[in-house]
């Protein structure tokens, strides 16, 4: 995943941005990139801020993606060092936004020799084919404003502007730490994911945009969750906490478990689980409801200890007990778990 710093950002919060950034890459994917932003036209502010990106460029070998304003790129290249400031700061990437055309945008691609990324929430079919040729990246907005973020539909259909033409597409979720300016109440691409955990969001837009990158929008995300991330990337294991696991049912800590590739609609079944859970207990709740476990009891015969993590509602039934439930803020999760895949469960811990 990706991570976002801001000249606004207390020294503190960039230390711990970057150190998920390091801790979380993927050295076989190349290059590692933060998303920043380069608005200000305060010749100081910029050449402050511009001192950090340097010092994390070459302590780390991190590059940037600058959102730049018109105003601001006029300002940043009528330096003594021009273009190359640039580069001297490990900026490889500009965003160009509003206030530039196509016929700019080139111009702006050939003297600077960055990639291009463009409001991929805003622009349309033409003005994607407009810039052919260039090496393009749409790269979503975020949306301070309550209410005004996306919905899922319109995210996957501007997505499908670059993802038909090879281009890759790139997706804003808030952070869980700190919330940036000026509202402070999150920077989400999608409205639904404001104020959600950024585990739980994260597995959405894995769904709803399979191959588009993510980034945290504003500071750091939760510890574990940086950790559930780079492990999802890495391997593609999607890591459950559980809460309320029978005794018996232990085992399913001890390794991850592989749901089978067959699609149903009642719940996913964990390969190889068969036989090896007896519930020291029945505890069963109203209705066996998504997001919980149960086993099979000795009325399904050879099928006996095999684990179902439900994922649509259904009556009690005789033949199952409940062992275990995905813990109650990562129960959406199921929602986007897709058979075949690798789930790791892991005690949930506050």
């Amino acid at each position: 995943m990706l991570f976002s710093i801001y000249p606004t950002d207390a020294p503190e919060t960039r230390r711990a941005v970057v150190a998920q950034a390091i801790a979380g890459a993927d050295a076989s994917a190349g290059e590692r990139m933060l998303f920043t932003s380069l608005h200000m036209v305060d010749t100081g502010e910029l050449a402050a801020f511009g001192d950090v990106l340097r010092d994390v460029h070459e302590t780390t070998g991190a590059t940037f993606c600058a959102d730049v304003s018109p105003a601001a790129l006029t300002h940043l290249v009528a330096g003594a060092d021009g273009w190359g400031w640039l580069a001297g700061r490990g900026i490889t990437m500009l965003r160009l936004d509003y206030g530039f055309d196509p016929v700019e945008i080139r111009d702006i691609a050939t003297a600077s020799g960055c990639r291009i990324a463009v409001n991929a929430s805003t622009v349309d079919a033409a003005f994607v084919d407009a810039l052919d040729g260039l090496p393009l990246v749409g790269w979503h907005n975020f949306y301070p404003r309550p209410e005004t973020g996306l919905t899922a539909p319109y995210l996957q259909a501007q997505s499908r502007l670059f993802e038909e033409r090879g281009l890759p597409v790139v997706v804003f979720i808030p952070g869980e730490r700190e919330f940036r300016a000026p509202l402070h109440l999150g920077l989400p691409t999608l409205e639904e994911h404001r104020y959600r955990n950024a585990w739980r969001t994260y597995l959405q837009l894995r769904r709803l945009v399979p191959k588009a990158g993510v980034a945290c929008a504003e500071g750091a995300v939760a510890d574990d969750h940086a950790e559930w991330i780079a492990e999802f990337e890495a391997s593609g294991t999607v890591t459950l906490p559980v809460v309320g696991l029978d005794p018996a049912a232990s085992v399913l800590l001890d390794r991850p478990w592989h749901l089978r590739v067959e699609e149903a609609a009642t719940a996913f079944r964990l390969d190889d689980s068969r036989g090896g859970i007896r519930p020291s207990r029945i505890r069963n709740a109203d209705v066996r409801e998504p997001g919980s476990l149960q086993v099979d009891l000795d009325a399904y015969g050879r099928y006996r200890g095999e684990v179902h993590l439900m994922r649509a509602e259904r009556p009690l039934d005789a033949g199952q007990a409940r062992i275990g439930d995905i813990a109650a803020p990562y129960r959406g999760v199921v929602d986007d778990l897709r058979p075949g895949q690798t789930v790791r469960f892991v005690p949930f811990a506050r």
